[in-house]
């Protein structure tokens, strides 16, 4: 019977010095017990003695590695008394230890719909080898339908737009090698693009969209920046030092999205609003600030009261008004008196009857 192949770690040992055994130099406990088992898969009928010369070990390290197979695995090994060797009395398809959960399935199944929207980008191969590393060295082989899982769980794909993509590799550049970068911003509030340059801090996916935090030397702060806006990005020579203990959880300073607030609108505000019917469910059953209190004004869940400490208003205001009717403001008086303005900005004007 021909030799088997040897593997990618089996080539690396046999390179290694002929001194290294004899130094008493140990092979890891799987990396052994995998060579183990294929060597048996194989079908060879290997001794201890057999095994230690292949793998580099001695008989005793192998008898005990042969008895966890046995004992601990639960593996079919026996000794063949006229071949003077160990096989397998049944056929053994997957090592034990490699088996996945359910929920090994689903983080799977999760990890490949998330590259889907990268795509074609250098941030998807980037990620596709950092996998293929992982992959490599896991022992074993695994294969998975995934057309049954996808039969099975959907995913909506969100968060990362085309436009996005095109800019995640240079940033992450930027951001590793402590570079400036330029580029043009489209403010929500702005009628045309302006010019920023800017020291890149960090990258990072909220509320299903993408943004870059970065210090503004020309504002002497750190500004949020949504990368569908960005456009016409370089990379420039320029290096800067990063800011000593910059946390992006910290910049956006407790507010209720992707906002950052300075001055006087960065203190605190208590804010208690009031949720009834099906609105009163749906906010009981998420997480939607680290601050937030739930308290039941019924005792079935049908009335709630919601209650955050926020560094700012700007977003809590657009939340709050996307319940309607099913959300009432018990404070701050400001936040009272933005959402009384906005409902009353959206009112239709009476017009004419028109002939």
């Amino acid at each position: 019977m021909s030799r088997p192949k040897p593997s990618p770690s089996r080539r690396l040992s046999q390179e290694a010095p002929a001194t290294a055994v004899r130094s008493g130099v140990s092979r890891p406990a799987m990396w052994r017990v995998m060579e183990i088992h294929k060597i048996i898969r194989a079908g060879r009928f290997p001794n201890c003695s057999t095994l230690a010369a292949e793998i580099e070990v001695t008989p005793k390290t192998v008898q005990r590695d042969i008895s966890f197979m046995r004992d601990q695995l639960g593996m079919p090994l026996k000794y063949h008394a006229l071949k003077h060797g160990y096989f397998y009395t049944q056929e053994v398809h997957e090592f034990p230890m490699l088996q996945l959960s359910r929920n090994d399935l689903v983080a799977l199944f999760l990890a490949r719909h998330a590259l889907e929207p990268l795509r074609g980008t250098r941030l998807e191969r980037m990620l596709t080898e950092s996998f293929s590393k992982i992959a490599e060295a896991c022992p074993g082989e695994v294969s998975i339908a995934w057309h049954e899982l996808d039969e099975a769980f959907s995913v909506k794909a969100s968060g990362v737009l085309p436009a996005d993509v095109t800019l995640f590799g240079d940033l992450l550049d930027a951001v590793r090698a402590c570079r400036e970068v330029n580029f043009d911003y489209h403010k929500l509030t702005g009628s045309k693009p302006e010019q920023r340059t800017v020291h890149p801090y960090h990258v990072g996916q909220i509320e299903h969209g993408w943004y870059l935090f970065a210090y503004d030397p020309a504002r002497r702060a750190v500004r949020t920046f949504a990368l569908q806006r960005i456009t016409n990005l370089s990379m420039l020579k320029t290096k800067f030092v990063r800011e000593t203990g910059f946390n992006a959880r910290d910049h956006l300073g407790g507010g209720f999205g992707v906002w950052s607030y300075d001055g006087d609108e960065r203190r605190k505000h208590e804010v208690h609003v009031r949720f009834e019917g099906y609105a009163a469910r749906v906010v009981a059953e998420r997480q939607w600030h680290p601050t937030q209190a739930i308290r039941k004004l019924k005792a079935d869940g049908s009335v709630i009261e919601f209650q955050a400490d926020l560094s700012g208003l700007e977003e809590i205001t657009r939340w709050v008004l996307s319940w309607g009717s099913k959300a009432k403001v018990l404070g701050p008086p400001e936040l009272m008196r933005r959402v009384a303005e906005e409902v009353d900005g959206m009112k239709v004007e009476n017009h004419p009857a028109r002939h």
